[in-house]
């Protein structure tokens, strides 16, 4: 079975190739040229902006030196045992309890913490959390999630451009182009990617009970308290930042946390 970074790789080549055959198509050497300028862009808009236009959006500001939560120690142990380089370390402003995680690899990963969760988790459910958004850079997740996110964003924010044109209220092309940005997402993300990635981090921590009770508490603080987050951007999270505050369906990604739970620990809390 093809894994997720591979189909990344596969859709980028394609994506690019397309991109060439419809320049040459259009305007011959012109056109070939014009295409081929695309495709770079497009690559480099992938592979060099993604990740620093999420932390921008989201307001993120990397922690150094002094760190009241002890989350460089808790990173640097875990990324010890994982035979991994530390990821760079970031809290957002954020009042919503939540983490995520962004990279191209898992050599440079870096890991967010809105400080709704820093003041609502205790030391032990602050561990779990780290443990599972570490996992997610050490499987290279987060690489088919930030390329995903990042051209599933693109094409969303096209059909926003084009619906601003048109008179207040209507919306048109923000219907057509959503379900394109569903598809790239659906085609690197499926919900076996978080059901592993749980049972991971449960093994780091050597109780999956204990990340289960994690993952139950994050998903009710985020239904009661939700998290307003750049369009195509909720995969890159731990829960469902949007809870039922969700307005586009289309971009829904997380598996039900009663699946989730179900998968890990065999029993639903209630």
């Amino acid at each position: 079975m093809i894994n997720n970074n591979t189909k990344v790789w596969i859709f980028i080549l394609v994506s690019s190739l397309a991109l060439l055959v419809l320049g040459y198509q259009l305007g011959e050497r012109l056109g070939l040229l014009i295409g081929f300028l695309f495709a770079l862009f497009l690559n480099f808009f992938v592979f060099f902006y993604g990740e620093s236009r999420v932390l921008a959006k989201l307001n993120a500001k990397r922690v150094r030196g002094q760190d009241a939560w002890g989350l460089i120690d808790k990173v640097e142990k875990m990324a010890a045992q994982l035979r991994m380089p530390t990821p760079a370390i970031y809290v957002t402003p954020h009042s919503s309890a939540n983490a995520f995680c962004v990279g191209h690899s898992w050599k440079r990963g870096s890991l967010g913490f809105t400080a709704g969760l820093l003041q609502k988790l205790d030391e032990r459910e602050l561990e779990a959390v780290v443990a599972h958004q570490i996992c997610h850079i050490r499987r290279l997740d987060t690489f088919a999630f930030s390329v995903s996110s990042t051209l599933a964003n693109s094409v969303v924010g096209l059909g926003q451009f084009l619906d601003s044109f048109l008179p207040y209220k209507l919306q048109f092309f923000m219907p057509l182009l959503s379900p394109i940005g569903w598809l790239i997402i659906k085609g690197v993300v499926v919900e076996k990617t978080f059901f592993e990635n749980d049972l991971m981090a449960s093994e780091l921590l050597e109780n999956r009970n204990r990340l289960g009770e994690v993952l139950w508490r994050m998903e009710g603080l985020a239904q009661t308290h939700p998290l307003e987050v750049p369009p195509c951007t909720s995969h890159l999270f731990m829960v469902n930042p949007e809870g039922f505050e969700q307005k586009n369906l289309f971009l829904k990604s997380h598996p039900p946390i009663e699946v989730r739970l179900q998968k890990l620990m065999g029993y639903y809390p209630i």
